[in-house]
Formats: C-alpha cells, sequence, structure tokens
C-alpha cells in the first residue's frame, strides 16, 4: 500500500485487503472484530453463492472443501475486469483458465471446460441480440436454393471432453472430442443440441453468412472429398430442416436469391 496515500485511502485499501484475504490480512485499525465479520461475511457469501449458482456440477464434482478454497482464491487473487455482479461467473471462469499452478493441481483436468459448458447457459440467456424483422425472413423458404438464416444466439461449442456428460458419478479420465450447439429459442428458453463433427462443420460454414445451404453442402464435400456428392447433399438438407424444426433456422433469406 502506498504511504503517499490520503489516509482515507490506505484505510479503504486495508479494509479491501482484509475482506479479500482475511486469513493472511490485518483487519483495518480502529474496527471492532465482530463488525468486521459481518462485512467480510457479506462479501464472500454474495461471491460465493453468485459462482455456486452458475457452475451447480462443477460444484458437486470438485467436493465442498476444494470449491470452498476456490473461491476464497478467486476473491483473494483475482482483479475483475468488470463491477457488473451478473458477470461475476464470467471473471471466475477467467480465473480458472489463468490459475497458477497451486490452483491448477487441485482442477480436475476437464473442469475449465465443465465451466465453460455450464457458463454458456448464462450467456446466451442474457445474450442482447437485435430484433430480427419477419419482412427479411421466409420461415418456409427453400434450405438449399437460399441462404439459410440461424437465430442470432447460434453458438458453436467444441470440447475436449463430454462436458455435458458429467456429473459427481462420471468424471472422464479421457478425453473425447465432443460438438454441442446451444441457442435460445423464441420461447426465450436456452436448448442444446449435440452435434456430430460434420453437422459441426456445416453449421460452421452458415455461420460465416452469404451462402446457400447447397453452397455449404458443396464444400463440405469438396472438404471430405465425399464420393457421393447427391447423397450428402440431401442428407445435409434434412439436418438442415431438423434444425430448422428446433428452432435454430428461423428459414432463409427473403431478400437475395441464389
Amino acid at each position: 500500500m502506498g504511504s503517499n496515500l490520503p489516509g482515507f485511502q490506505r484505510y479503504q485499501q486495508a479494509f479491501t485487503a482484509y475482506l479479500r484475504d482475511p486469513l493472511h490480512q490485518p483487519r483495518p485499525q480502529g474496527v471492532v472484530a465482530d463488525r468486521m465479520a459481518v462485512y467480510e461475511e457479506i462479501v464472500f457469501n454474495n461471491i460465493f453463492e453468485s459462482v455456486s449458482a452458475c457452475f451447480p456440477v462443477a460444484r458437486k464434482v470438485v467436493g465442498k472443501r476444494n470449491w470452498l478454497k476456490i473461491t476464497q482464491a478467486f476473491l483473494r487473487d483475482h482483479a475483475a475486469n468488470t463491477p457488473i455482479f451478473r458477470q461475476i461467473p464470467e471473471e471466475f471462469l477467467y480465473f480458472l483458465a489463468n490459475a497458477n499452478l497451486e490452483i491448477q493441481q487441485r482442477l480436475p483436468p476437464f473442469l475449465v471446460s465443465l465451466c465453460h459448458y455450464e457458463w454458456i447457459e448464462l450467456h446466451v440467456a442474457s445474450m442482447a441480440t437485435s430484433e430480427i424483422s419477419t419482412e427479411n425472413i421466409n420461415q418456409k423458404g427453400d434450405l438449399l436454393a437460399h441462404q439459410p438464416i440461424l437465430t442470432p444466439t447460434t453458438q458453436l461449442l467444441n470440447y475436449e471432453y463430454a462436458v455435458h456428460k458429467i456429473s459427481p458419478r462420471y468424471k472422464p479420465k479421457e478425453q473425447v472430442s465432443t460438438q454441442l450447439l446451444v441457442f435460445r429459442n423464441i420461447e426465450d428458453n436456452v436448448k442444446f443440441i449435440e452435434l456430430n463433427p460434420v453437422t459441426f462443420r456445416l453449421i460452421t460454414l452458415l455461420l460465416q453468412g452469404g451462402i446457400t445451404g447447397k453452397q455449404a453442402l458443396i464444400l463440405l464435400t469438396e472438404e471430405l472429398d465425399y464420393p457421393q456428392p447427391a447423397s450428402l447433399i440431401q442428407f445435409g438438407l434434412e439436418i438442415l430442416e431438423e434444425l430448422r424444426g428446433h428452432g435454430v433456422i428461423l428459414g432463409t433469406s427473403a431478400t437475395k436469391n441464389y
């Protein structure tokens, strides 16, 4: 703490240092222990509850004691980039991904991926999107002949573990490439869909925009060097229609023909 700072700022620094790390930082002078304990409890409990609410599976997987220690380390060591309370889980995720060796040794190797999977639901649920004009979308349009329009909340996730299967009873020991799609439907419910690598790549191409469903599928057949392009295009159309049924694809562009 800077000795050249005004007294009230030195007091503020001592106060917050104690709240962050009451086990190792001295209590500010002139503050009764019981009163300080109230502040300590309020601050930590708010952080703990916010983090625990977003990552319920991760909390159960690592166990109460380890979760408590990780949360204490987060409060003690992490310098948040935002004062917005609802973004605390995202800050916690960043802390885990960049944790020091001592923290990493306490974490299962899949924990960061699991936490990202749990956080993405909150992210998509609160994602601000501009209202889509139905005038520019043909809900029943030909998905091969025109450009498919995906909901703006569409997120593609690629993990090294089957994060959607992890639980206190299932803690993976081996990596398994896992692709997922998450989006918010018109009822504002967040939905997850497990994908195979081909469908994942198809949606990736569509998200780049500017191409029809058929053009995306032709690119896919070329990438895969698929010997029967027509059958893959037909199979791809079935996938596109299924995604439209789920509400991932809203329709096709009504303003441009290809």
